[in-house]
């Protein structure tokens, strides 16, 4: 479990935050788009803009989502990576599929990775792995989107973050994952 302290640095937007409309706009400038989370996914997509990498789960605020917006978010051709993320953690699976993810976006492929588990950790490695010049975009619950600029800074912060989450992750379950 994640310690207090950290629980509420994560809850700070990590980018600017911005209404879901004024983000769609902002996002267009983006070599490269990474979203996380079912809703934000949906709610740029629904701007007309394509996300090169969708991390998605199936779940927003504890409830299955809808089934047309699952089917607007998970019905375009893309590579599908499928891995297991419990809540509260990054795994190893999530971590290996956003880097192979980055590499296939790198070729314009487009990625899909379906977390069975919880996804809202993926913004860390996403951010990591994402290239210079890229957006990682997430929801705020009841606020709107965050769009975090992929920098140098961002990618340190990133990794210090990772850093402190696997340190209290118990090794045996980093492995398994």
């Amino acid at each position: 479990m994640l310690t207090e302290k950290l629980r509420v640095e994560l809850q700070k937007p990590f980018g600017e935050l911005c209404s879901n409309a004024n983000c769609a706009e902002k996002l267009r400038v983006y070599s490269k788009i990474v979203t996380v989370g079912d809703i934000t996914t949906y709610n740029v997509v629904l701007a007309g803009i394509v996300p090169d990498v969708s991390i998605i789960d199936g779940i927003t605020m504890r409830e299955r989502v809808p089934n047309d917006i699952c089917s607007t978010i998970s019905t375009d051709p893309r590579v599908i990576y499928k891995v297991n993320n419990p809540a509260g953690s990054i795994s190893l699976q999530l971590c290996n599929a956003i880097r192979s993810s980055m590499e296939r976006i790198a070729r314009s492929e487009l990625v899909r990775i379906v977390v069975n588990g919880e996804e809202d950790l993926a913004v860390i490695p996403a951010v990591v792995e994402a290239p210079l010049g890229a957006a990682v975009v997430y929801g705020q619950p009841n606020k709107g989107m965050v769009i975090i600029a992929i920098t140098q800074e961002r990618k340190k912060k990133a990794k210090q973050l990772m850093h402190e989450i696997l340190k209290i992750i118990p090794k045996d379950s980093q492995e398994r994952s």
